[in-house]
């Protein structure tokens, strides 16, 4: 342990070492907080601490498995084990699910998907006629605040607009009814109904604090109102907390984080002990210097200066581009040009980092015909294909009887005649039969109506068989093999088959099925059941998006996205007013101080080359044949020159050729 804690700096050390009572970890971008994180848990368990004790969250599962593979190498992968690292919704899930009867929930209860909580949600709009006041997008952003907010009936009371207040009470408590109705919790459910379950019950809570003895939070910046409670409440006890954030790096207003968290911590635990982590390991000082030259304008701020010992090879570079379509060249040749001039360039060294996804389309026609692979993070994810999602329905139905979103989502794949209004009769007749027995499942109350619709009857036989295998399944290889044999003979893959246009797609809807099932068998899980399946898929989806391999190819995402990754090369396109800062991020009170953090985020992805774009043109939409003159964002005018090479395009270029005709053209008509 020793010669671990001499590979540390001294803020690093500090903060490792101090392992008892509150502990605040400001650590700057690319400072090592992971090493610290698990390098602090190897020193408790070094210091006589149990593993079973020591709970640490992150909001990430892959940022989970990381820290669980680096405390491995320090302690063992044994040792390891023992020790709770998981995110906050898989923390409070495992809660939930051992406490369900305390937190007023039926015996293996689902959560329910975006699109199920959209259609419940849209039928509590129709109960009180709200369609015309209220649209789907607000209401869900309404119910998700209140969640969040901790809100309660009392509060709703409270709210200084009655009208509204009571309008949004129904609401809530009508889709909260339904959810439950269906044996479902949505995601924000899941701390939502922890947080409100320890205030109702002391005891239970007590019981949960006695087994935590350390408790540690890694990106303590993102954590919303609700998580916030949730820690402190679990902490409040032992006092031994330990939050690992950077305000800098708050983006996320719109998930419920604000960056006077840090703040909020201190005033919740004003014993608490401050080691701020400044040195970086990432960057090279001319991409530190010019993040700390923009993030240093922010007002709201605890402050911090980064620094690196890092070699400074290249200069930030800002280019002046025509339009999009010029912008995508620069970028292009620029990545032909690494190609070319270094042997061990990869094409995965390289991210190309936009504000919103509208901004990919020129890149991705000019990456086509300079045959550049490229991969788009966080397009249409491979999770949410229908197919994945039908698939999906199966596990959900033989684990909750209840779920009669997932019944009507298989039961007529193929074409069984079950039509809406027999849908509607299903409905009816569930709810009568749960009126009479809340333990009677959707399949049992369906025995009279099955007599005389043959589409129904065929369905129940089908799934007394092949869903009944599914549900008495007790390993995930036999989980998978039963889900396969649901697919093949209940009728999804019929469904497949007649649904398609050619048999090619086909296919490749077969393959991506295959693969899912192939995922499902290699998943490592605490518990090999079907409930802990369904738990990984909602929890960790990553781990079924397994479609592409992207090793080998230029990665493409939005700068939110990026967040917690670092790549040797950085391309940060589309640095204009109106793009980045967001025009609508300027109406909101502090939007620019976030978007200035958005900037300083993209900054710092970069190690060894930062390339900066903004163009003199831009269309106006995403399809549109008119264009804008943007400037150049206010937020490049805080880099010091003498960090940068600035460039613009070449006036003999093919693209300003192009735009000078048309210019030229433009006037003599004008």
């Amino acid at each position: 342990m020793q010669h671990i804690l001499t590979q540390l700096n001294n803020e690093q050390r500090e903060a490792v070492i101090s392992s008892k009572g509150a502990l605040l970890v400001l650590a700057g971008a690319g400072t090592g907080k992971t090493k610290v994180i698990t390098t602090r848990i190897a020193w408790m368990i070094h210091s006589g601490i149990r593993p079973e004790s020591i709970v640490a969250v992150s909001f990430t599962n892959k940022a989970a498995k990381e820290m669980q593979e680096r405390l491995a190498i320090l302690v063992s992968e044994k040792i390891a084990r023992k020790v709770e690292l998981s995110t906050f919704h898989s923390f409070a899930l495992k809660i939930l699910r051992n406490y369900h009867a305390e937190f007023g929930l039926q015996n293996k209860f689902s959560i329910s998907d975006e699109g199920e909580s959209r259609n419940l949600l849209r039928e509590s709009i129709r109960e009180f006629n709200l369609e015309d006041i209220l649209s789907l997008q607000d209401a869900a952003q309404k119910i998700s605040h209140f969640k969040d907010c901790l809100f309660t009936d009392d509060d709703f009371t409270n709210k200084k607009n009655i009208f509204d207040s009571k309008i949004l009470k129904q609401l809530f408590n009508a889709y909260n009814r339904r959810l439950r109705l269906y044996n479902l919790i949505d995601f924000d459910d899941i701390v939502y109904l922890t947080v409100l379950g320890f205030k109702n019950n002391p005891s239970l809570l007590e019981k949960i604090q006695n087994n935590i003895s350390f408790l540690m939070v890694d990106e303590f910046q993102d954590t919303s109102h609700a998580q916030f409670e949730f820690i402190c409440m679990l902490s409040s006890k032992s006092r031994n907390i330990c939050v690992v954030g950077d305000d800098d790096q708050s983006i996320y207003s719109w998930r419920g984080a604000k960056p006077s968290v840090i703040s909020d911590f201190l005033n919740k635990f004003p014993e608490a002990k401050k080691v701020t982590l400044e040195q970086n390991y990432r960057c090279s000082p001319n991409i530190l210097n010019a993040a700390n030259s923009v993030i240093r304008e922010n007002t709201e701020r605890l402050g911090k200066e980064l620094w690196s010992k890092q070699e400074n090879i290249h200069s930030v570079i800002i280019h002046e581009c025509e339009n999009e379509r010029d912008e995508s060249i620069f970028v292009a040749d620029n990545i032909c040009y690494l190609q070319k001039n270094n042997h061990s360039f990869n094409y995965d060294d390289v991210a190309v980092l936009v504000r919103s996804n509208s901004q990919t389309l020129s890149l991705e026609q000019v990456f086509a015909e300079k045959k550049i692979p490229y991969h788009i993070n966080g397009g249409t994810q491979f999770f949410d294909r229908k197919e994945v999602r039908d698939l999906f329905s199966y596990l959900k139905l033989a684990h909750n009887n209840s779920d009669l979103n997932s019944l009507f989502r298989i039961m007529n794949l193929p074409s069984r005649g079950i039509g809406i209004t027999t849908l509607e009769k299903i409905k009816e007749t569930y709810f009568n039969a749960y009126k009479q027995n809340s333990k009677i499942s959707i399949i049992e109350s369906l025995t009279d109506l099955a007599k005389t619709h043959k589409g129904i009857l065929e369905f129940i036989n089908l799934w007394n068989i092949f869903g009944t295998k599914l549900r008495h399944s007790e390993n995930i290889v036999d989980i998978s093999s039963a889900l396969k044999e649901c697919y093949e003979n209940i009728g999804l893959k019929k469904d497949i088959l007649v649904s398609s246009a050619n048999m090619q797609i086909a296919q490749f809807r077969m393959e991506i099925v295959g693969r899912v099932l192939k995922v499902i068998e290699k998943l490592e899980l605490e518990k090999e059941n079907i409930q802990s399946v369904i738990d990984a898929l909602h929890l960790d989806e990553a781990k079924f998006d397994r479609a592409n391999d992207n090793s080998g190819k230029v990665q493409i995402m939005t700068i939110h996205a990026s967040k917690g990754l670092e790549f040797p090369n950085v391309f940060l396109i589309g640095v204009e007013e109106g793009i980045l800062p967001h025009e609508r991020s300027l109406t909101i009170k502090n939007g620019e101080q976030e978007e200035r953090r958005l900037f300083y985020v993209a900054i710092t992805r970069a190690k060894y080359r930062l390339l900066i774009s903004h163009c003199g043109f831009r269309k106006k939409g995403r399809s549109s044949n008119s264009e804008r003159e943007p400037k150049p964002s206010r937020f490049l005018t805080a880099i010091p020159r003498h960090l940068v090479e600035y460039g613009k395009t070449d006036p003999s270029s093919e693209e300003a050729r192009r735009m000078e005709a048309a210019r030229k053209l433009f006037d003599l008509f004008r």
